[in-house]
């Protein structure tokens, strides 16, 4: 029997997979908004943010005098942290907080990167929005803002030139942003030409699984409620060995000894420049992706890697492509959506889910993290990738009507 702490905030995955567990003795740390996907079994404690590392460590002792736990799960992008700093503060197996911090601070992590010499965008720390125009005066308009932690387009900004600067500074939608208690990065904006993500397995210090994937578009690129996905490469591609490459050198200069990484690659003019990388799983219909083409189970990985047991890595590769298509999900109330068999009958989908239905409302801004649901194809050859997504995307509808019903 393993005693385990999961801190967590919006991953229903390794809260379902952990809860499932009878070899486990579970305790929780999380906030209210996510509570419903704990059982009465479980010790649940929540705070207001798991960001905050005072009210973890508070927390996480409180869970301590019921229940003491040997090892530490953090599965979000917003535990991370949290998680590598209960680790170094017990005294836990498992990823530290220096290395946390460096998968999850983007300028920790563009610092340790570009000390090692691997190729990302002109970046400088930002100590405020206010102080946007001194840092582009250096890297030139326009500029790419955004938190160093914590996920998802709705904390990156675009800011193109002093003008626009001001209209931020003064626009109600960005008030969150402006006030977070986190520091900020400004990055150069790169013109993107293609998007890839690389998905590995890492274990006694080594690449034990990676693969890589490219997006239908640039993430950053995609506004609310539009269809978004990626599809897996052939490690022959010309594209795929560089993106390979590029996260074998990443693993080593960030220090990662055993996790499981989701690396984002753009190919653009000056040619393949890093993103960022995360030691977690990728979101939305990666992991089911990455399973279904190669028989490897991230999540799985991901867990055994946290709770310091073997990984079991046995990969085939069924040949071909899949793809994950991400359904677009629209603020407002949905009056009309297609029906999840219509989409099960597609040429070459493997699996349809459809999670929103009729008299669903969800209030904007959204993002590429909102979708009514993913579609899981296989294709043969590429020109059968745009084919399949040609057609899911004509077959598939959602309208909605602003504000409820």
């Amino acid at each position: 029997m393993k005693n385990v702490l999961l801190v967590n905030s919006s991953c229903g995955t390794a809260a379902r997979m952990l809860q499932e567990r009878r070899d486990i003795r579970l305790s929780v740390l999380t906030i209210d908004k996510y509570r419903h996907l704990y059982d009465d079994r479980t010790d649940v404690e929540c705070i207001s943010s798991v960001a905050d590392l005072t009210q973890v460590r508070l927390a996480a002792l409180r869970i301590r005098e019921r229940n003491p736990f040997d090892y530490v799960v953090s599965p979000s992008e917003w535990s991370i942290q949290a998680g590598g700093y209960l680790r170094s503060y017990f005294g836990l197996p498992g990823i530290g907080y220096d290395t946390a911090n460096r998968f999850s601070n983007k300028l920790v992590m563009k610092q340790q990167l570009a000390a090692a010499g691997l190729p990302v965008a002109a970046f400088r720390r930002l100590e405020s929005l206010q102080h946007t125009e001194r840092v582009a005066a250096e890297l030139g308009w326009p500029v790419v803002v955004k938190r160093v932690s914590g996920g998802g387009a709705g904390f990156v900004l675009a800011v193109r030139s002093p003008q626009h600067l001001s209209a931020l500074l003064a626009d109600p939608d960005t008030k969150a942003f402006r006030e977070a208690p986190f520091p900020l990065l400004a990055e150069e904006r790169v013109e993107i030409e293609e998007e890839f993500h690389c998905d590995g397995v890492i274990a006694g210090g080594e690449v034990r699984f990676a693969r890589v994937s490219r997006y239908f578009k640039p993430v950053l690129s995609i506004v609310g409620g539009c269809r978004h996905g990626s599809f897996t490469l052939a490690e022959s591609d010309p594209d795929a060995k560089a993106v390979l490459d590029l996260h074998e050198r990443v693993v080593s200069a960030l220090g990662l000894q055993a996790g499981v990484t989701h690396l984002e690659v753009f190919k653009c003019a000056q040619g393949f420049l890093i993103g960022e990388i995360a030691c977690r799983p990728g979101g939305i219909g990666i992991a089911p992706m990455i399973r279904h083409q190669y028989g490897v189970d991230l999540w799985d990985a991901f867990l055994a890697t946290q709770l310091d047991t073997p990984v079991d890595i046995t990969s085939a590769d069924r040949g071909g492509h899949t793809i994950q298509y991400t359904l677009p999900r629209p603020a407002g109330t949905v009056v009309a959506i297609t029906p999840v068999e219509e989409l099960q009958n597609l040429p070459g989908v493997v699996r349809a889910e459809v999670e929103a239905e009729a008299g669903d409302t969800m209030a904007g801004p959204v993002d590429a993290s909102h979708n009514a649901g993913i579609v899981l194809l296989h294709a043969d050859d590429e020109v059968q990738i745009h084919e399949r997504i040609a057609a899911l995307d004509q077959k598939f509808e959602i309208r909605v009507v602003a504000g409820q019903t």
